[in-house]
């Protein structure tokens, strides 16, 4: 059976799943963007679908239909998405169609666009042929549920990273308690707030703060913010960012919102016990019931939680060892694997 998976850019994780599953599975691709924040190494013979003409996207969009048994795509409201959708509904031969998706069920409170989007996703979820690759087992599945996806069509694919790239064979943790955030400095990563709980609680205390990535807030905080203790490192990609990681004692993602969080994946990978808002994504399947680290509730549960780790140094030793072993012996590309194995082995049932 022909495969073919749509990526919406080379972004690093991705790049990894390539070479990690998709390469050695015999499953062919394309970009639907060119831009990529790999910095470095980065060569592909892949094709670019915004580097093409409408005319042209249009004809390979087509022609993966035409000549593929099974089309994976990631989300479901891009335009080989919406065409491949479309060819399918006007062919006699049906084909499959995956969307591959990171988001969570979230409810717009605003009427029209709840109704709009209950109606799109109703028509999409609906629709026997199409199936629905959730990158977590909980809120991410039941996204498709809401909308009238039967359970048989839903199939976990897991959000993941190269854990190897992250693995400290045995963690070491540094002498000055290092908290650690990653990601960019806009509104939703709620950093100012990560800020002003370090500070309340740890201003007398032997820890600092490091925050890597910048971002539309980032003058305005560093401006306001910036100590001996709340140091700004700006970007680090490659090696430099892993070794932020390895020299860290916890990681901290206080996000507002967080489809998932591929830096749970990556800090959990390096033996970093990760305090999170209960609103990233990653927090049922890496974290609940798993004794990694934390779910906040608020940020003020938030910054005791902090303390709590910052005071007990056998439940940081804990918590860091769950990390390791979770991301080694279970959330790894053994599992994402089998489960892109299962679906195609059910596909291939159904057709």
């Amino acid at each position: 059976m022909k495969v073919f998976c749509f990526f919406v850019e080379p972004a690093s994780y991705t790049l990894d799943l390539v070479s990690n599953i998709h390469d050695k599975n015999g499953i062919d691709y394309c970009f639907i963007k060119s831009n990529t924040l790999v910095v470095s190494g980065f060569k592909s013979i892949k094709d670019f679908l915004d580097k093409k003409s409408l005319i042209s996207r249009f004809s390979y969009v087509l022609n993966c239909f035409k000549n593929n048994d099974f089309i994976i795509i990631n989300g479901y409201n891009n335009y080989p998405f919406i065409l491949t959708f479309i060819f399918n509904c006007f062919s006699a031969k049906k084909k499959y169609i995956a969307t591959d998706s990171d988001t969570q069920l979230i409810i717009p409170n605003n009427p029209l666009k709840r109704f709009l989007k209950w109606l799109y996703l109703s028509i999409i979820f609906k629709n026997k042929y199409v199936l629905g690759f959730a990158g977590g087992s909980n809120s991410h599945k039941n996204l498709f549920t809401h909308y009238g996806m039967k359970e048989d069509r839903i199939f976990l694919m897991p959000m993941m990273v190269d854990n190897s790239k992250f693995d400290a064979y045995k963690k070491r943790f540094p002498n000055l308690f290092t908290f650690l955030f990653v990601g960019r400095l806009v509104s939703y990563k709620n950093v100012e707030n990560l800020i002003l709980q370090f500070n309340i609680n740890f201003s007398n205390k032997n820890a600092v703060l490091n925050i890597v990535g910048d971002g539309t807030q980032g003058e305005y905080l560093i401006d306001k913010y910036n100590s001996e203790k709340v140091i700004f490192m700006g970007k680090k990609f490659n090696q430099e960012l892993i070794a932020e990681y390895l020299s860290a004692s916890c990681f901290v993602c206080p996000s507002l919102f967080e489809p998932w969080g591929l830096v749970v994946n990556e800090a959990l990978s390096a033996g970093l016990p990760v305090i999170a808002c209960k609103e990233v994504g990653a927090c049922f399947d890496l974290i609940k019931d798993k004794e990694t680290g934390f779910i906040a509730e608020d940020m003020q549960d938030f910054g005791q939680m902090m303390l709590t780790l910052f005071n007990d140094a056998e439940l940081l030793q804990r918590y860091s060892k769950n990390a390791s072993d979770l991301m080694k012996n279970n959330w790894n590309y053994d599992l994402y694997n089998n489960c892109l194995n299962r679906a195609i082995k059910k596909v291939d049932q159904w057709q």
